[in-house]
């Protein structure tokens, strides 16, 4: 192909070269005429590749525009609806708090009481507990950046008997529910911590027990509900606040 084009060019610039077309043609040596017929060729050469590269390269996106598919105006509609309630349910957060079930039962039923009544008072919260000094209880401090919550309860024995009560040998373990959050209520050394409690009360006797807790002290001022969870081969929750 290289060789026709290359004598196509000589033979178009002898035709110019001996031409009579009325217009002087500067004579040339013979150098001269071998360069300039180099030049023609290259330029021609030039041309035709890039001729020939365009073609190509329309002949390619013309065949890639066939193969890919037309876009189904229902699929871009599904599609953008799709992403859409995607984005919704990520950008909703919901707190469900339905397993919590309260039951129907009191504390002395459910650790099988029958001389003793335990009400729930109140609660406090408190960077160490109990506050006074000189006391014989086992001392304890809230970890740094939290509050202990502590939930008092009134225990009484309404029977007209002495009456021996132990409620560490149920071994129940206790839960309180912050907020809808459940803590585990901790572990103490505590004479009065509900949970170990091993005393006897006289007739009409009452006695302060408390279950105890940690919270993040920020959330120490909104506490808004109370609950408590009891379990040992049963499990019940009660409200408390």
């Amino acid at each position: 192909m290289k060789r026709k084009v290359m004598g196509g060019a000589v033979v178009l610039l002898s035709a110019i070269l001996m031409a009579g077309c009325g217009n002087a043609i500067p004579e040339m040596s013979g150098q001269q005429q071998a360069l300039f017929v180099e030049y023609t060729v290259g330029k021609v050469l030039k041309y035709d590749k890039n001729r020939e590269g365009k073609l190509t390269e329309l002949t390619l996106e013309e065949e890639i525009e066939e193969e890919k598919p037309a876009a189904d105006p229902d699929e871009t509609i599904d599609i953008e609806e799709d992403a859409q309630e995607e984005a919704s349910v990520e950008e909703v957060t919901v707190i469900d708090n339905t397993d919590i079930v309260i039951s129907d039962i009191t504390m002395e039923e459910f650790l099988k009481l029958n001389s003793v009544r335990i009400t729930y008072t109140g609660y406090e919260t408190a960077d160490s507990y109990p506050a006074q000094e000189g006391e014989l209880y086992f001392a304890m401090d809230a970890t740094s950046g939290n509050k202990l919550l502590v939930l008092k309860f009134l225990t009484e024995n309404i029977s007209g008997a002495e009456t021996s009560l132990d409620i560490a040998q149920s071994n129940t373990r206790f839960k309180i529910i912050v907020n809808g959050e459940e803590k585990n209520a901790l572990t103490t050394l505590l004479l009065n911590d509900l949970a170990y409690y091993q005393g006897t009360l006289a007739p009409g006797e009452s006695a302060e027990l408390v279950l105890i807790c940690e919270i993040p002290a920020e959330e120490s001022n909104g506490i808004t509900s109370l609950a408590l969870t009891m379990k040992n081969d049963e499990t019940a929750t009660i409200s408390l606040y």
